[in-house]
């Protein structure tokens, strides 16, 4: 049995997990199949993903004498940069990038990259492996999708860096499993406008977003809704699988 961290960016992004899970006392984590997890959600962007692994990875009251889990595993939407990616696609991301230029390509953990896919797989669930790449901004047109892919990246987030960083300095394993909301040629509502300076959407200005961009911002919610029940389906198999030993 194995003891994982599971960060989502959004209470959307971690319903499923809420769902799925067999609830315990404050105490102790929650169990799923053969794995004991823990939920972390919030801190969209890279400052926030950053602030909650840190708050995460410290001395955990969970297992205080080693204050770390067995392994980490980042969830939720991410942007496809190829065209050889569609919605609702699977990925597990074998390694990732920032578009800060000195920063180094962090790997993930080939072992459990290779359980979950060969997994999925065996599930009837098509998962690529995917290179991904972290961004402060959301790719909301193909060309800045097309720029991003120049880093040699095929699907873009604003999380999986800044936890895989924090997860390499723990020495925790980590994995990252995510879906493909929104192609390489969807437009999106330029909800760059609505980020606050931590990186995360000010609520407000979301709004005022929306209400400008009304279809765009409704096809992006359904894509993402039917992106979701993609990924939720390969989560009910992998959170019960012993892939994190």
């Amino acid at each position: 049995m194995s003891l994982v961290y599971i960060f989502a960016a959004s209470t959307m992004e971690g319903e499923p997990i809420e769902k799925m899970v067999v609830p315990s006392d404050s105490n102790s984590p929650s169990r799923c199949g053969t794995n004991d997890v823990v939920l972390i959600t919030g801190g969209m962007g890279p400052r926030g993903a950053k602030s909650k692994a840190e708050i995460a990875l410290s001395v955990s009251s969970i297992r205080p004498a080693t204050g770390k889990p067995d392994a980490i595993l980042v969830i939720g939407l991410c942007g496809g940069l190829t065209e050889s990616l569609p919605e609702g696609r699977i990925v597990s991301y074998t390694e990732c990038g920032s578009t800060e230029a000195t920063k180094p390509m962090l790997h993930c953990s080939q072992g459990i990259t290779n359980s979950v896919v060969t997994l999925l797989a065996s599930s009837g669930i098509l998962c690529d492996r995917a290179v991904g790449i972290t961004s402060p901004r959301i790719a909301t047109t193909r060309d800045e999708r097309l720029a991003l892919a120049r880093f040699g990246a095929t699907v873009v987030d604003m999380e999986s860096y800044s936890i895989l960083e924090l997860a390499a300095i723990a020495g925790v394993p980590c994995a990252v499993l995510r879906v493909v909301a929104d192609s390489i040629d969807r437009v999106l509502p330029n909800l760059n406008r609505a980020l606050n300076d931590a990186g995360a959407l000010d609520g407000r200005k979301a709004l005022k977003v929306a209400l400008g961009s009304p279809l765009r911002t409704a096809k992006l919610l359904a894509a993402n809704r039917r992106a979701m029940q993609r990924l939720t389906k390969a989560l009910e198999i992998v959170l019960k699988a012993p892939c994190f030993a």
